[in-house]
């Protein structure tokens, strides 16, 4: 009987070993595996960052871009906001501006009274700011909804943008200036 008590007690230690072995090897794989997971959350969100921030520049750009004849392209307002313009033809108007969070997208006829509500919601971004930087280049500056800021040029071959206080302080008339561009 003392040999059967020894043998039990054996044999419960081993089973005790390999339960504190298996449950090493568990937790261990549930670690390795909660690392994966908030490591590709991480990629994931960045990458979101990313699209976003370059989709709106680059659906901006692309806009610009296939518009870009001569004098169809300005910064205007539309409904008290500020907007990128351009001229789809026969009156219509295609303007790109920021409204309530997020980029928008809005053709119109240049009478149709239309307001800026109106337009399409594209993408989700915090704030997007305009500007001549010269007579043929656009900034465009994207905050996306992390905060993230991206600037963008934009060439406008075709610019016709005459700035009056260029004109004047060179000496030279508005058609001048034109005529040099």
């Amino acid at each position: 009987m003392a040999m059967n008590k020894n043998r039990l007690k054996k044999h419960n230690i081993d089973i005790m070993f390999l339960m504190i072995l298996f449950l090493i090897f568990t937790f261990s794989a549930v670690s390795v595996l909660l690392l994966a997971v908030n490591s590709y959350k991480a990629v994931v969100v960045s990458n979101e960052k990313n699209s976003n921030t370059r989709a709106a520049t680059a659906y901006i750009r692309e806009k610009v871009r296939q518009h870009d004849k001569s004098g169809s392209i300005d910064i205007s307002q539309i409904d008290g906001i500020e907007a990128i313009k351009m001229d789809e033809g026969e009156g219509y108007y295609l303007y790109i501006y920021y409204l309530d969070g997020y980029l928008m997208e809005l053709e119109a006829k240049d009478d149709a009274g239309v307001t800026a509500d109106f337009g399409n919601q594209l993408i989700k971004i915090n704030n997007l700011e305009f500007s001549w930087k010269n007579t043929q280049l656009i900034e465009v500056e994207v905050e996306e909804a992390t905060g993230e800021k991206r600037v963008v040029d934009i060439g406008v071959k075709s610019a016709l943008y005459i700035d009056d206080n260029t004109a004047d302080s060179e000496g030279l008339t508005e058609e001048e200036v034109a005529n040099e561009n």
